[in-house]
């Protein structure tokens, strides 16, 4: 039976964003709508609800049961939202208040009628029932604030609330992006079992393709505001029927075989009314002739249930699985970072409880562990940032834990790339002023200059002038990573750097980074949770679990023959590259 029926959906601000796409959503049902960031996913979504943001307007049909939501009143769109329609988000502290407990969060949404509206005695029993639904059986959990719980205790506590009035449909924005291996893998599984337990339909919108191919009985990649594929979740995998689907496919690093290139699309998504009447891929295509711009292809059937908005019968893109040239061995002597013995503590919170480790000259490291297992506390030591309560840090023969004795050369020496470029670039300065001003702040000799920075990080010289705002994510993370070579660091230690960028942007910044490493010599600590960016990045591995290391050993040796359960538990929770 179909619950969502999505006909002709179009949305429309200062530009077109959404142009006539059709979705289909039935009972019991997992859907996962994935593409590029800038592709209309989640607009879509929240046209469904009826939460466009204002100065949006939505034209096409979204009926849910037969009962037409696209442009029904306010009052009756606040009647379904919760109650038939829920919204799980990306980020849980966008939908916790920070002043209201866990169960007062889940009190909130149950529904105000009957017994639950006169008795708090067994409301707040069911409140319990709601928390234990969703893995959470402490009960004291229900009287802690949400920046009391982890990332996924707080998205744990996010999908009680939103299924707290047992809706038909949940849409799922991107509800484990930001979560690590084991804590995505838990809550996964957990929306799989509610879900079949409820018969309930589940549009699944994410750009990660592994949790898409794992979890949707059906995929719909998305691009330029129109479905380009869709189809069985295994088929669209196995064979892709359309280029941009190829291609997101052949952008994903592997957990299990180290890629000689990391091959990301070229080019940005385009918007969707600059594209009406054309091919909207036909740029960015390998496979592109003089009959795709002449023309918008429609989404035709070419098997039952497979669709795809290209001409022609697509090639795949090979996978060249062969060991890489590109992955520099550290030059033999002294390390060139020493960590000995390192330890943290914040209040009664132990970060780091005698963490040793070494970097050598040329050499990529990866630190990898779940959220708290002390990989930013360690880098954040490292560049002084946080203070460390003992133990030794020595740089190039310069000791890093003395206060006060860091100095220029310690600043030269050492440079960090953060997970969201955004907030670590300087919105009111042009790229040129920003990449000058860390430029000056290094050693005459060996100075690059702006375009050379820029040429550096593959981006044109013509960006000078650009500010912030006026680039993509994957643009501005290049700028950051040019920012950070500008003094020609001996250590480059990189936070989670492509976390948040889709998978073709994040091969790009890949490359970049093993070729900053191969060319340059500069060493690079790497932080993560992703095993399959570790693999492609990394010489070495370190696993960090409560602030100790338990298992350190060549990358290939540690992801093929791990020996510690934790290092174990975290490859298993790794979905299967397609």
């Amino acid at each position: 039976m179909t619950l969502l029926d999505v006909t002709g959906l179009t949305v429309t601000g200062r530009h077109l964003v959404v142009d006539g796409v059709d979705l289909t959503v039935s009972a019991g049902e997992t859907v996962g709508l994935v593409g590029e960031s800038g592709s209309g996913k989640s607009l879509t979504a929240r046209a469904v609800a009826g939460l466009l943001p204002r100065g949006m307007t939505a034209t096409g049909s979204v009926t849910l049961s037969g009962l037409r939501l696209l442009g029904a009143r306010e009052r009756v769109l606040r009647s379904v939202r919760g109650s038939r329609v829920a919204l799980l988000m990306q980020d849980p502290f966008a939908m916790l208040n920070p002043l209201i407990t866990a169960g007062a969060h889940v009190a909130e949404s149950l529904p105000r009628t009957g017994f639950l509206r006169r008795d708090r005695t067994r409301r707040r029993s069911e409140v319990t029932r709601r928390l234990a639904e969703v893995g959470i059986d402490d009960p004291s959990v229900s009287g802690r604030y949400p920046f009391q719980l982890s990332g996924g205790m707080r998205q744990r506590v996010a999908l009680a609330a939103a299924l707290a009035r047992d809706p038909e449909l949940l849409i799922a924005d991107e509800p484990t992006t930001a979560l690590d291996a084991t804590t995505q893998h838990e809550i996964l599984t957990l929306l799989r079992e509610v879900q079949r337990a409820r018969g309930m339909g589940v549009l699944l919108i994410t750009h990660d393709l592994r949790v898409a191919f794992e979890m949707c009985d059906r995929v719909a990649v998305m691009y330029a505001g129109r479905i380009v594929e869709s189809g069985p979740g295994f088929d669209v995998a196995k064979v892709p029927a359309h280029p941009y689907t190829s291609g997101l496919l052949a952008a994903l690093p592997s957990a299990t075989v180290t890629l000689p290139r990391l091959e990301g699309i070229p080019g940005s998504v385009p918007s969707a009314g600059d594209v009406t009447g054309t091919c909207a891929f036909a740029d960015r295509c390998s496979q592109v002739d003089a009959d795709c711009g002449h023309a918008r292809p429609p989404l035709r059937e070419i098997t039952p249930g497979r669709h795809t908005a290209c001409l022609y019968e697509v090639r795949p893109r090979p996978r060249v699985e062969q060991p890489p040239a590109a992955l520099r061995e550290p030059s033999p002597g002294t390390p060139l970072l020493t960590i000995d013995n390192l330890s943290k503590r914040y209040g009664e919170h132990t970060a780091l409880g005698g963490v040793s480790l070494s970097v050598g000259e040329g050499e990529s490291v990866g630190v990898v562990g779940e959220s708290g297992s002390g990989k930013t506390t360690l880098a954040r030591c490292v560049l002084g940032l946080a203070v460390p309560d003992g133990g030794r840090i020595e740089l190039a023969g310069l000791d890093l834990t003395r206060r006060g004795r860091r100095g220029d050369r310690a600043h030269r020496l050492v440079q960090c790339v953060f997970q969201d470029p955004s907030t670590s670039l300087n919105p009111s300065l042009t790229v040129g002023s920003t990449l000058a001003e860390a430029a000056a702040q290094g050693a005459r000799e060996g100075r690059l200059s702006v375009p050379e920075l820029l040429d550096l990080v593959g981006l044109p010289a013509s960006y000078a002038e650009r500010r912030p705002r006026a680039l993509s994510g994957g643009e501005r993370q290049r700028v950051a990573i040019a920012r950070a070579l500008a003094v020609r660091p001996a250590l480059l230690i990189c936070d989670e750097p492509v976390a948040s960028l889709d998978v073709s942007v994040q091969a790009h910044v890949l490359e970049l980074l093993r070729t900053v490493v191969r060319d340059l010599g500069t060493s690079l600590l790497f932080i993560t949770h992703d095993l399959a960016v570790v693999r492609q990045i990394t010489n070495r591995t370190v696993v960090l679990l409560r602030g100790k290391v338990i298992e350190e050993g060549q990358t290939p040796q540690i992801l093929d023959t791990p020996t510690h359960p934790y290092t174990q538990k975290l490859l298993a929770s790794v979905p299967p590259t397609p």
